[in-house]
């Protein structure tokens, strides 16, 4: 039975918080330093699976000094990443290298592994009908503008609540009702979420055949699904969070 660590995190990249700054670091330290009470054999991360190398290469590029650096964090980068047709930079200001990184270094684990994939989802197909999922997102939008000043910790609180999965699952099941001429636009859209995730949760159960603990940090949204699947399995056991937050 492998136990699973799954956090779900806001992502850095699209917050106004100062993640170069001594505070915001000081804060990450100490979450990380939760965390690794769990000692985690394997640790993964939001990166296309196809692009390991580019996780395996900037892993060994990647210095706990780093962070102690913030000109260093601003300026430089830890290489590049393709997702979904496009080439970005791996910067500092990503949760895969705060959190999923510094625990990796900080546990002197040697390899950071990459279990997502870019199954996308075309909203176009859904025409002017998304009214209702709409007033979904603004709904959960306002509830997350609610906690745009809390502390790092408590934001990671916030979004692995069950009331924040639930609430943002709900915009995909809202979209699923979509139904234009007996096309399922909606439910067609929202196969491609599914589809990542099952494919995602078949990275992590073939992770666990040889892992007895394993971390795991995604994308928030991912969270109710994976849940889950996860819960649903006889091999994994889903940890706590909270117990470590």
């Amino acid at each position: 039975m492998t136990k699973v660590f799954m956090l779900g995190s806001f992502h850095f990249l699209e917050s106004n918080i100062d993640f170069y700054s001594k505070e915001t670091q000081q804060e990450l330290q100490s979450i990380v330093e939760k965390i690794a009470l769990f000692n985690p054999d394997k640790i993964a991360v939001e990166a296309v699976t196809r692009e390991q190398k580019a996780v395996d290469d900037s892993y060994s590029k990647f210095n706990l000094a780093d962070l102690n650096d913030s000109t260093k964090m601003q300026t430089d980068n830890l290489g590049t990443i393709e997702m979904y047709g496009n080439t970005y930079p791996i910067t500092y200001n990503n949760e895969s290298i705060q959190i999923g990184y510094r625990l990796g270094k900080l546990l002197n684990n040697d390899k950071i592994y990459a279990i997502d994939d870019d199954t996308m989802m075309d909203m176009s197909s859904l025409g002017n009908n998304k009214d209702d999922v709409d007033k979904k997102v603004k709904d959960l939008m306002d509830d997350m503008a609610k906690h745009e000043n809390d502390s790092i910790l408590d934001l990671y609180k916030y979004y692995n609540s069950k009331e924040w999965s639930y609430k943002n699952h709900q915009i995909y099941i809202e979209t699923n009702r979509i139904n234009l001429d007996n096309n399922y636009a909606g439910a067609v859209c929202v196969s491609k979420w599914y589809e990542r995730n099952l494919k995602i949760f078949s990275n992590i159960q073939n992770m666990s055949k040889d892992c007895d603990r394993l971390f795991v940090i995604y994308g928030a949204g991912h969270l109710q699904i994976l849940r889950d699947l996860i819960n649903s399995s006889d091999n994994l056991e889903l940890v706590d969070v909270y117990s470590y937050l």
